[in-house]
């Protein structure tokens, strides 16, 4: 399409890869707006609030690779991934086999291992939706460990979170019927990138 001066092979290691992850993400898709309009009915917002806000989603779809756990990996008491919050409406998170996954819970800091059945999707509430929500959905702070069973340390972890955000120009602000704003309005681009500047830098 508008695009056709790119191939798959611009964007895949191996352009084989493409035709099966399209599909995982054109049946995220289909996820995103009953995602969105159940959340929405829980808050007593209307449901439909953002349709047109997620029409052609904007979202990032990543494959993270976790290694196996060396013995000097082990040894250093070290996880796989820090705790961190997305930034984000939300993140669709299908479960994985290898476990490691951890919730903080803010009511007494501790962390709480993430234990989904097999086929079951995992919904990490990320900084958008904490933002237009006066806080009532705080961001997931979630963090990758080592698994329980030390059997496993050699198989490598593999996951495919899905990011929804809404396009860079839409503007962020708090929901109508959620009490006084603690939030001033602001362009999901300004948001961002302010956010991510605290990780990678102004430039």
């Amino acid at each position: 399409g508008e695009h056709s001066d790119y191939s798959v092979d611009d964007f895949w290691p191996d352009a084989a890869y493409e035709p099966f992850f399209r599909e995982i993400v054109q049946h995220h898709e289909k996820l995103i707006l009953p995602l969105m309009q159940s959340i929405f009915t829980h808050l007593g917002v209307d449901p439909h609030f953002y349709d047109s806000k997620l029409e052609k989603t904007n979202y990032g779809f990543r494959l993270n690779y976790y290694p196996p756990i060396s013995d000097e990996d082990a040894e250093s008491g070290a996880g796989r991934m820090l705790g961190h919050e997305d930034i984000d409406l939300f993140t669709i998170l299908p479960s994985y086999g290898i476990d490691g996954l951890q919730v903080l819970n803010r009511m007494n800091m501790k962390w709480i291992r993430v234990n989904p059945p097999d086929g079951s999707i995992i919904l990490n509430i990320g900084d958008y939706m904490q933002r237009i929500t006066n806080d009532r959905m705080p961001s997931t702070t979630h963090r990758v460990s080592k698994p329980l069973d030390e059997g496993m340390y050699g198989t490598p972890r593999v996951s495919i979170p899905m990011a929804v955000y809404v396009w860079e120009e839409e503007i962020l602000e708090v929901l109508p019927g959620l009490g006084k704003a603690k939030y001033e309005p602001i362009s999901a681009v300004k948001f961002h990138t302010r956010t991510t500047s605290k990780y990678y830098g102004d430039d």
